[in-house]
Parts: C-alpha cells; sequence; structure tokens
C-alpha cells in the first residue's frame, strides 16, 4: 500500500502548517502590542513607540488578510498548481457588494512578517539606547 501524499494532499498540508505559523504570529503580534503598549512597560522614547505600536498595528491587519485567505487559496489548488504562492484567488472586497479583487497570498503575509520584525526591531535597538542613558 502507498502511503504517499498527492500533489495537491501536500500543498494542502503545506498550506495548513503556513496558516499555523501565520497564526501564531497573530498571536505573538498581539501579545506583544499589548505588552509594548502598556505605559509600565515601554522605557523607549514616544516616538520610537509610536513606530513600534503602528508595526505590530500594520503587521495584525496584513495577519488577518492573511488569515482570511487560506481558504480562499485552498479552494484554488489543483493538480497543475506549482506552489499555493503563486494562486491569485477572486473575492469581493468588501462582503458582497465588491470590486472583485485578487491577490496573491504573499502580498498579505510578507508584509505581516516584516512588519512584526521590523517592530521588535525598533522596539530592541530603542530599548539598548533607552539603557545608555
Amino acid at each position: 500500500m502507498d502511503h504517499s501524499m498527492s500533489h495537491v494532499e501536500q500543498l494542502l498540508k503545506g498550506l495548513e502548517f503556513f496558516g499555523n505559523w501565520s497564526n501564531y504570529i497573530l498571536v505573538t503580534t498581539v501579545a506583544a502590542l499589548g505588552w509594548v503598549a502598556s505605559t509600565a512597560r515601554a522605557p523607549i522614547s514616544p516616538r520610537a513607540l509610536r513606530w513600534v505600536i503602528g508595526c505590530l498595528c500594520a503587521s495584525i491587519v496584513f495577519a488577518v488578510f492573511t488569515l482570511a485567505m487560506i481558504p480562499l487559496v485552498a479552494e484554488n489548488i489543483t493538480a497543475e498548481t506549482k506552489s499555493f504562492y503563486e494562486l491569485s484567488p477572486k473575492f469581493d472586497l468588501i462582503y458582497t457588494i465588491g470590486p472583485e479583487v485578487s491577490l496573491k497570498l504573499k502580498w498579505v503575509c510578507w508584509p505581516q512578517h516584516i512588519l512584526f520584525l521590523v517592530g521588535i526591531a525598533i522596539y530592541s535597538f530603542a530599548s539598548i539606547r533607552a539603557l545608555k542613558r
């Protein structure tokens, strides 16, 4: 008996792992945002704090878009699909009234990940700078 997965099953499993990863990043980002936004835990300058909060908030928005796109991507996977990143599913931007748009998953997941990393980096550098004072 052959226990290997079909190509479509492999793509769907990879998409499942990707969804889990994006969800973990989202949960971590929300926790980080709550942590840095509390005044007792923010030893950095107000300017740096605004940048950190902005980056983390934008990352959360892109995370929601990323997680919302995963089922749409899964619906479009076929045996001819090379990578789920290449798919551009179509959907109504505003519920059922449109306009109809299509996006690639990486157009929303990359900003999610980059903004999270930039927010963490700014917080780290600003914290190190604050320790020198």
